[in-house]
């Protein structure tokens, strides 16, 4: 029997992780099947999809299907299926998982629920044995333990990477997935409806990650929902990271009030680069957290984060959820504010989906909901938060993003938040109204200019200036500072300076406001937030 398993990813750099373990499983277990990984992403095109994988002549296709795909899969699977008719189509995965039957996917000879390893090996063994009628819904049933399952890090997923697009382990994100489920039930999050977590011994753990660098792995993301809901295991696998002689960077998702000082103590001596959080704070509207089952430590949260962003050695992410229960704009621009204040590298505004499966989407209607019909499901409006607050705070959304998580207007952005805005909100909101209708995919230059445009309205525009300037040479080796603020570069002593030492690529500028003299060295650059070393010269 000939298996194609494929799951579209997002991006080439996303390589997903499910496809694999199907193989390993039976690669293990049904030795005399032939398995190959086929590897797309939804930006290729239908037509080239289905052609690649009717070449293979495939008796059964398993598609992994997940909110970012399922539209692009299905139009694949119906047409390979018009193609080969006589192919046995299999769906598994998130979006699927919740189905009450395979009336939505006729072409599917079968639907997967849940952990699919045992599940879809023991599919092709009744599918070999002619047992699988058209229509089948597969439960995982009694799945193995996540610890006797195979590694998907075999000699064909390495091998996979020089024949994809992204030509070498080093140019990808790699996901490792140490454990399974989630010891929390926030109702807008799949994993609530899971019962129970699964996790991989520290050895398989510490085996698996010597694999990966061996081979060449840069960045490697852990898929666990809580990082450190284990609070001895996590620290375990964090003293092994911290140990390694690497260059990789480790990402984790975690609960920022589970962290206590020795583990904060570890994170600090850590090298710059070798780990980064991703953090769900998600409200910090106490009636909002209680309806939705967040236990959160909001304080002890908010605290950790500005100590972990303080240590200067890990990026640290942090997101919210626009739309959640009792969420109102007044709350929610408060959740924006205390994020901001402990300065994280990065704070993403997301937006509640109602995923399939969750309980918060079968409580829909108690909240009012409005939302998409189709993937991602992605609520309009509830009932204390209007279309137009949605709107609103996309636009806030965007000049956060652009002007905040970039990095590239640190001194400027800062300094406004604080001192002429006294509130993060504030300032993105108004700066918001300011750039609307504006496209924000600009050019540096046209970024500052923008920015250096709205301050002045709002500041002394020769402060103005000066922080627009500070941020344009601290943050970029071009020439991106807006027209109107004045350059005042010393080119003489810049090659002085470059004939009496080892300095090459610099700037030496002078500052009226302040009448200092500044160097910018543009060999040396902060791993964590980009900016070049700077120099007070006297």
């Amino acid at each position: 029997m000939n298996i194609i398993l494929t799951a579209l990813s997002a991006k080439n750099i996303h390589k997903t992780l499910a496809p694999w373990c199907l193989k390993a499983y039976l690669d293990t277990h049904m030795p005399g099947v032939s398995v190959e990984v086929q590897e797309h992403t939804v930006n290729n095109h239908v037509g080239d999809i289905v052609a690649e994988l009717f070449q293979a002549a495939p008796d059964v296709v398993g598609f992994s299907c997940y909110i970012w795909n399922i539209e692009h899969t299905v139009k694949v699977a119906t047409m390979l299926k018009k193609l080969l008719p006589t192919c046995k189509i299999i769906l598994g995965g998130p979006e699927v998982s919740f189905e009450p039957d395979c009336g939505a996917y006729p072409f599917a000879h079968a639907i997967v629920q849940g952990a699919g390893e045992v599940a879809f090996a023991e599919l092709i063994q009744g599918l070999i044995a002619d047992e699988v009628p058209h229509g089948t819904l597969i439960s995982s049933g009694s799945a193995m333990r996540l610890d006797e399952l195979p590694s998907p890090y075999t000699e064909a997923y390495f091998d996979s990477f020089a024949a994809g697009c992204m030509v070498s382990i080093k140019n990808q994100l790699v996901y490792y997935e140490s454990s399974r489920g989630c010891p929390f039930s926030c109702s807008y999050c799949l994993s609530s409806a899971l019962c129970g977590i699964q996790e991989l011994s520290l050895e398989r753990v510490f085996a698996d990650i010597k694999r990966l660098l061996d081979h060449g792995a840069t960045c490697i993301k852990f898929v666990d929902r809580t990082f450190n809901a284990n609070k001895y295991r996590a620290m375990e696998i964090l003293r092994h990271i911290f140990s390694l002689e690497t260059a990789c960077t480790f990402h984790f998702e975690v609960a920022a009030d589970l962290f206590d000082e020795e583990t904060l103590q570890l994170i600090s001596a850590m090298p710059p680069e070798r780990v980064q959080f991703e953090i769900g704070i998600q409200s910090v509207h106490t009636a909002t957290l209680d309806e939705i089952n967040r236990s959160t430590n909001t304080t002890e949260a908010l605290r950790n984060i500005q100590t972990l962003a303080g240590f200067g050695n890990c990026h640290v992410h942090v997101d919210l959820i626009a739309g959640l229960p009792f969420e109102t704009p007044e709350t929610f621009a408060a959740g924006i504010d205390a994020c901001l204040q402990t300065k994280p590298h990065m704070l993403q505004l997301g937006f509640l989906k109602l995923l399939k499966g969750t309980e918060i989407r079968e409580k829909r209607e108690q909240y009012d909901y409005v939302s998409s019909d189709t993937p991602p499901y992605e609520v309009y409006r509830s009932n204390t938060m209007s279309f137009a607050d949605i709107i609103r705070l996309h636009k806030i959304e965007a000049v956060i993003d652009k002007y905040y998580n970039s990095g590239a207007f640190a001194h400027t952005v800062g300094y406004a938040m604080e001192q002429v805005f006294g509130s993060p909100y504030q300032f993105f909101a108004t700066l918001a109204d300011f750039c609307a209708g504006e496209n924000l995919r600009v050019a540096p230059k046209r970024a500052y200019t923008t920015l250096f445009d709205f301050l002045c309205v709002h500041m002394e525009r020769a402060l103005a200036a000066h922080l627009i300037k500070l941020d344009c040479l601290t943050f970029s080796t071009k020439n991106v500072l807006p027209d109107r603020v004045l350059e005042q570069r010393d080119k003489v002593a810049e090659n002085e300076l470059r004939r009496s030492s080892a300095y090459r690529n610099i700037r030496i500028e002078h500052f009226a406001h302040d009448n200092k003299t500044r160097l910018f060295i543009y060999d040396e650059r902060d791993a964590i937030t980009g900016a070049h070393r700077v120099l007070e010269l006297s």
